[in-house]
């Protein structure tokens, strides 16, 4: 970008500053052929130009070779060189020729001088190779007869040449044959190949080739010759023509050009003369030698379509003033450069010489960017830049001067280390002219936003997106994979899914035309989830990965159906919704697990606590609560449901679907818990039983379905069944499943457990315990308790009394015993004996009274024993046996007790005749939902009677809440150790009066009124609670152990029934 490219108009930096006339010492005549190859008469390539200065530094070198004359000859000629020409002399001293024995020269090739010698030619292997080339190409277009033996252009340096004017000529040609095309021409990437035609059709001779070939080799020793005295020879040289004549030199014009030039435009007058011009006169002034001119356009660094160049010659005062710019900043002095180039650009706008003034304009900007002081001013210093660009591009059509415009304002801001400015410069220059050019700038700007103070991650992968496009369209599909596999770890792990979609698909795509299948099904994999995508690009998708797939496989030599894809997002399976169930779970007992538990708990610590769990078997119980894996018996079926999600607009089909199980026969925990091994669990084959959907392994059966069909968006619960065979565990790893019908892959299950709570760690970062839930204990047989509610409605009314039917089954293998319930609303419900399944609740014949006793003790009403039937027919109690295959039946009461919608939780617990030595006990959970509605609304009050002692009068109001409903009261119970109740206002003989006051229509309320009395015997025993407690009371007071139960209570029930059948 800024080494090849030629002389341009508006700028002096590529102009010749100093000149180089090399003799040789051996030459006949020196001084005639100095005349010769500098002739004034004849101008040479690179001064033919009207805006090139030919006024420039000569410098005289005279050649002596010690093998060719003597010192004292080659003095000679030097002296007269200087009398002649002046101070800008040197006499330099190269050895040409080889020594003349091979031993000698086998000697230097191995001495270390010399290497370093041949390193230093070793450094620009590359300049060297791009030059011969080009000479070439140029050369053969000239021509066959330039590459003649006979050519002056290829004879030996330093041999005499037969005709000076004819070798100024060639010099000519050949020199200019080195201009490279540098914009309105591309350049290639890679080697030039010399074999292919060239643009007018033809091709390289072969001699020409082998000639080029051999100027380029590597394997040519470059000054070989030379000598360590050689090279200090011309490094002094070098230092002497730039210490003492070419920096005089630069420095005497830019003294002469400042007192000449610039003062003068700078005075009162020069400036009236400007204003003047530019307000007054016209856009261009009289064509004159030392005006601004239009030349004919030609050459490699013409824009496309333009046929004429504005120029100022190199006499006018606007180029003498870029010229001593130019030289100012070449001698370092920015600041006084800075002054010249901010002047002159006056000059260039009024002429509207335009990429002149682009030219100051840029150069503006490196001025203040170079000075060794803090910029006072960022937008000045971007705005001079942008300007330079957008004249550049816009007026001027050069885009090569635009985008080395801009590689300079880079490197000048990285040199400040101004990171955050970079990228609006870089940016700046992605047109639509060159993709290759913008995509280098765009990943350049990316890499800039990483080195800020803040890094700015998501304006860095956005760059790197572009860029990877931009590649992609320029057909560079390896920078483009490079660019977007960076931008891909930017995305990672955020929830930005349209960016990640974007980046994989673009990877997919790319890797796919590198001709990277496996990477690109990979890519592709993650992008078919994409549920924001419209349904014609999601089908797209899945088009392109099927058939980038099945190209893959074949590739690979694998069965698609038997080889299994890992990561295949499609459909989407929630983990944590995915469970397991025995056959004879309820569908609807999932839901508040919290609760569960606890009811569980609760359940076991009563039976521990009651002595239906033995002592032996109480860390056994205890340990399998705190497991909460699930528990099966050989041969009983279990259901694994997985929840399965087609996020897509599109429909898709899932087909052989069959679980991935692992058998051990430890009942122990699995304590492999990485999930590398579960990431791909090899498909197995079994044996399909006949007549249903089961296949037959060594260790279980499962369930295989053939084939399921998902609609757009649907969301779908499917249960696989496992019958396990042998005892131990079954861990179930994940789904076997084939994707429409070409795509195998395996999905594990990853399940989090309990979210712990225990560190300081863990409430601040989310941190999950083992699941187990998916690695099921399979025990010897045990019983399977099945149940069903009958007779329960959906609603009742409050206070209302229904006697329902709990129908129990033990589909296990053995006999179930110590069947007990926990319940969630103890207080609407009450079991009985299976003999009682016949009794009514209340007979409301005729009144009657009666006396009840039982024991005074607390006890946990939420937990009741179920009696079952006993063996030899005896009557049913809580050690009763339901034997395997056999069904019972229990009485069930339910009480609405609180107006509302309820769901009644259910807990059993039971255990196996014969006992268990892997499992305590099982549990099965079941819920009942039930509505509660309004009934009565009563009000009771007493006072004391005034016809007797220890009697009073009871008054109950009753209110129908109903709309509709009509109520009638049939029976009043009172229980109490002393009282009893017989009725005042209601004749118990009079029917019609019993019918007009037990009635209750709806929204209405009626009065009733009842002497309550104490019974006429009592015995001590009624008052046998009080006493214990008092005696309780005293001993605790006297520090005295009391451990006498409490006695029994006495209770009299008292029954008035106002219709004289049963209800």
């Amino acid at each position: 970008m800024l080494s090849l490219r030629g002389i341009t108009e508006h700028e002096t930096f590529d102009h010749p500053v100093a000149v180089l006339i090399v003799i040789s010492s051996a030459n006949p005549d020196p001084m005639s052929t100095i005349m010769q190859l500098y002739n004034p008469n004849v101008p040479s390539f690179t001064i033919d130009k009207p805006y090139v200065d030919p006024n420039i530094l000569r410098f005289y070198v005279l050649l002596h070779d010690p093998q060719q004359t003597t010192l004292e000859q080659s003095q000679i000629v030097f002296d007269k060189m200087k009398k002649t020409f002046g101070l800008h002399c040197h006499l330099l001293k190269l050895n040409s020729r080889p020594p003349p024995s091979d031993l000698f020269e086998d000697s230097i090739q191995h001495t270390d001088e010399n290497n370093a010698i041949r390193d230093i030619w070793s450094q620009l292997p590359t300049s060297l190779n791009i030059e011969s080339r080009l000479q070439a190409r140029t050369s053969t277009l000239a021509g066959p007869e330039i590459l003649s033996p006979n050519n002056s252009s290829f004879s030996t340096p330093l041999s005499p040449s037969p005709s000076g004017h004819r070798r100024s000529n060639s010099a000519s040609s050949n020199t200019n044959s080195f201009t490279p095309p540098t914009h309105g021409t591309n350049l290639q990437n890679g080697p030039l190949d010399m074999s292919s035609p060239l643009e007018d059709g033809t091709r390289l001779p072969t001699h020409d080739m082998h000639l080029i070939g051999s100027a380029a080799s590597p394997a040519m020793q470059y000054g070989r010759c030379l000598t360590v005295d050689d090279v200090q020879n011309t490094q002094f040289m070098i230092k002497e023509l730039v210490v003492q004549s070419l920096v005089p030199f630069m420095e005497r014009n830019v003294q002469h050009w400042n007192e000449q030039v610039a003062s003068a435009r700078r005075g009162i007058t020069g400036r009236v003369f400007g204003a003047g011009r530019r307000f007054f006169g016209t856009s261009s002034r009289t064509s004159s030698p030392q005006s601004i001119q239009s030349i004919p356009a030609t050459g490699p660094n013409t824009p496309v379509g333009t046929n004429t160049l504005t120029i100022f010659p190199y006499g006018a005062p606007e180029a003498q003033m870029r010229k001593l710019a130019d030289y100012a900043f070449m001698l370092r002095d920015f600041k006084f450069a800075h002054a010249i180039y901010d002047n002159v650009r006056r000059d260039y706008a009024t002429e509207k010489a335009y990429k002149y003034h682009a030219g100051t304009q840029e150069m503006i900007g490196v001025c203040q960017l170079m000075m060794n002081q803090p910029l006072s001013n960022k937008l000045d210093v971007d705005r001079n830049f942008e300007l330079a660009v957008q004249q550049y591009l816009g007026r001027c059509r050069s885009s090569f001067h635009a985008t080395r415009t801009t590689i300079m304002y880079y490197e000048l801001l990285k040199a400040r280390r101004m990171w955050k400015e970079v990228p609006t410069a870089l940016v700046r220059m992605t047109g639509e002219d060159s993709d290759l050019r913008s995509a280098l700038f765009l990943e350049q700007a990316a890499h800039c936003f990483l080195r800020t103070p803040s890094p700015m991650a998501r304006k860095y992968g956005f760059h790197l997106v572009m860029a990877g496009h931009r590649y992609g369209k320029a057909s560079q599909r390896q920078h483009a994979f490079r660019c977007y596999k960076l931008a891909a770890h930017i995305v990672e792990g955020q929830e930005w899914s349209v960016a990640k979609s974007h980046i994989q698909f673009a990877l997919g795509r790319q890797a796919f035309h590198l001709g990277q299948l496996e990477d690109a099904v990979k890519y592709f994999t993650n992008v078919l989830a994409d549920a924001k995508q419209m349904p014609q690009q999601q089908a797209a998708h899945i088009r392109e990965f099927l058939f980038i797939y099945r190209q893959y496989t074949t590739q690979a030599g694998i069965d698609p159906l038997k080889e299994a894809l890992p990561h295949l997002s499609l459909p989407v399976i929630d983990d944590n919704s995915t469970h397991v169930t025995l056959s004879n779970t309820q569908s609807n007992t999932g839901d508040n697990q919290e609760e569960w538990s606890t009811m569980e708990i609760e359940l076991l610590e009563e039976s521990i606590a009651k002595g239906y769990i033995a002592g032996s078997k109480k860390a056994l119980a205890i340990q399998q609560q705190d497991d909460q894996r699930p528990i099966c018996a050989v041969g009983e079926p279990f259901l694994v449901h997985i929840s399965l999600f087609n996020p897509l607009q599109v429909a898709i089909t899932i087909s052989q679907l069959i679980l991935g199980c692992k058998h051990r026969e430890s009942l122990q925990h699995n304590t492999d818990t990485s999930t590398e091994s579960d990431e791909n669990v090899p498909m197995i084959y079994g044996a399909h039983i006949e007549g249903t959907n089961m296949y037959a392994f060594d260790d279980f059966e499962l369930e295989k379905v053939s084939e399921i069909f998902l609609e757009p968006l649907e969301k779908r619960m499917i249960s696989l069944a496992i019958i396990p065979r042998r005892e131990g565990s079954i861990a179930v790893k994940g789904l076997h499943y084939t994707f429409n019908d070409l795509v195998h892959t395996f999905k594990p299950f990853h399940k989090k457990g309990k979210r712990l709570h225990s560190t300081r760690e863990q409430l601040m970062t989310p941190v999950y315990a083992v699941d187990h839930t998916l690695d099921i204990i399979v025990t010897s047989p045990m019983p399977l308790l099945d149940l069903a509610f009958h007779g329960i409605p959906e609603t009742i009314l409050s206070g209302e009394l229904v006697q329902a039917v709990l129908e129990i089954n033990n589909k296990g293998n053995k006999g179930m015993t110590a069947l007990r319930l926990k319940s969630s609303h103890p207080s609407f419900i009450c079991i009985g004996n299976p003999e009682e399944m016949d009794k009514h609740v209340y007979d409301s014949k005729h009144q009657k009274e009666e006396e009840i006793k039982f024991d005074n003790l607390l006890f946990d009403s939420s937990v009741i024993s179920v009696p079952l039937p006993a063996e030899g027919g005896g009557k049913s109690n809580e050690r009763g046996v339901v034997s395997p295959g056999k069904t019972t039946l229990v009485p069930l009461w339910i009480r609405g007790d609180r107006i509302g919608k309820h769901t009644f939780k259910f807990l059993f617990s039971y255990q196996s005749e014969e006992g268990n030595g892997a499992i305590a006990h099982r549990t099965l959970r079941y819920t009942v939902n039930l509505q509660v509605l309004p009934s009565l609304k009563i009000n009771a009050f007493t006072r004391p009677s005034t016809t007797a002692v220890n009697e009073y009068i009871l008054g109950i109001e009753i209110e129908n809440l109903q709309v509709a409903a009509n109520f009638q009261l049939n029976q009043i119970s009172a229980t109490s150790p002393v009282w009893t109740i017989t009725p005042l206002s209601i004749n118990i003989d009079s029917p019609q009066d019993i019918q007009a006051k037990t009635s209750i229509p709806p929204r209405q309320t009626t009065f009733a009124y009842y002497k309550i009395q104490k019974k006429a015997k009592q015995t001590e025993q009624s008052l046998c609670p009080e006493a214990w407690t008092s005696t309780a009371l005293e001993a605790l007071l006297n520090n005295i152990e009391y451990h006498e139960p409490p006695p029994p209570v006495d209770l009299h029930v008292s029954k008035l029934s106002f219709v004289s059948k049963f209800v």
